[in-house]
């Protein structure tokens, strides 16, 4: 019987270390590389970063909606960062429930922007 409840333990315990909630298993920033759809330079700014595309921009990781927004000649002026809900999240639903998938959601660790945003760019 001992043996059976130690098992268990063991099991359940690893289940915790490896899934986590999103807040304790995800990075407080995230890397976002800007592209342009021609493979030109263009200045862009992402929460108030400015950089030269193609580039890499470091942001905060908040669920905030993000834009890319561009002043470059026949760029589009505004370009939506997707995201997506994290897979941490969900192992945290099923292992913290309510109060640990909250945590998430307020943090905005429950989201994951995507890696890769292309400019579209005409000229």
């Amino acid at each position: 019987m001992f043996k059976k409840i130690a098992i268990v333990t063991l099991i359940s315990s690893a289940t915790l270390i490896v899934t986590g909630c999103a807040s304790v298993m995800t990075a407080d920033t995230q890397s976002i590389n800007i592209t342009t759809s021609n493979n030109q330079p263009a200045e862009v700014t992402l929460d108030d970063k400015t950089i030269t595309a193609p580039g890499m921009v470091v942001v905060l990781r908040d669920g905030k909606n993000k834009v890319v927004k561009s002043k470059a000649p026949g760029c589009d002026n505004a370009t939506v960062v997707d995201k997506n809900i994290s897979g941490a999240f969900f192992g945290n639903i099923i292992i913290g429930g309510l109060p640990g998938s909250t945590t998430d959601s307020v943090t905005g660790k429950m989201w994951n922007y995507v890696d890769d945003v292309e400019v579209t760019c005409t000229k």
